[in-house]
């Protein structure tokens, strides 16, 4: 039986098509979120989600506030890709452990400005303590397992602002960082993922990554949404009243 939010069978639908036609994320990829899921169409969305209370349990079992700082909503988990809204809040500054992904993805900035780096593997770079993370399985629970020491060197700082969107290439090694003065948002979808592990690499040595996040109840995710709901309502009208 479906678990998709009936808000959203319409970008399920767009997405299944677009996936039916491409194993990977591309610039199709961002027309949908950029045409179906901008601001001004993921708020009566998220507006529907709260009023839906049998699909917001079935998103909230699902999400959960990130060790990395940010709140990650999976609104979409169905047929391999999955749609995610990531919320940085103000006041909750954040810098993301370096990893890849099995996967590639398309985000698309909501509001606020995203700030990210691309990391590359470097002889003469910088040391750094590596994990090989695995995610959760029916089965079992998400993991990670120390493999020694890699050397990485910053090979691009990129920001992109509200209304921009980006694509990101499986296994390219990046991470966010939020100095957490305003609210940040991207909606993003990512690829099916293919089999493997992935490369997860703390900034600092005596950091130890948190992997296996307990997952959200309806009762705490509906206040984190109406939040998120209010501040870019907020936003908008205090952007027009500028005007």
């Amino acid at each position: 039986m479906s678990t998709t939010p009936i808000a959203l069978h319409a970008v399920n639908q767009q997405l299944q098509h677009y996936f039916a036609a491409h194993p990977q994320a591309g610039e199709g990829l961002v027309t949908v979120l950029e045409d179906s899921l901008s601001l001004p169409r993921l708020l009566p969305l998220l507006q529907a989600l709260l009023a839906d209370a049998d699909s917001l349990q079935t998103v909230a079992t699902r999400s959960y506030v990130h060790g990395n700082g940010f709140v990650k909503v999976v609104l979409l988990d169905e047929h391999g890709y999955k749609l995610r809204l990531h919320i940085w809040f103000a006041g909750s500054a954040c810098e993301e452990n370096i990893h890849d992904h099995r996967w590639s993805f398309a985000s698309h900035v909501l509001v606020g400005t995203l700030n990210s780096e691309i990391w590359v593997d470097d002889a003469q770079g910088q040391v750094l303590p590596e994990f090989r993370y695995a995610a959760a399985t029916a089965n079992s629970a998400a993991g990670k397992q120390a493999v020694g020491h890699c050397r990485l060197s910053l090979q691009q700082h990129c920001q992109y602002g509200a209304g921009s969107s980006y694509v990101m290439p499986k296994l390219v090694l990046h991470r966010i960082i939020n100095p957490g003065q305003h609210l940040v948002a991207t909606v993003m979808v990512s690829a099916p993922t293919e089999q493997g592990d992935t490369r997860l690499i703390p900034i600092q040595e005596e950091l130890n990554p948190q992997v296996d996040m307990p997952r959200l109840s309806a009762e705490a995710l509906a206040p984190l949404l109406r939040r998120f709901i209010n501040e870019c309502q907020s936003q908008a009208w205090s952007g027009l009243q500028a005007a």
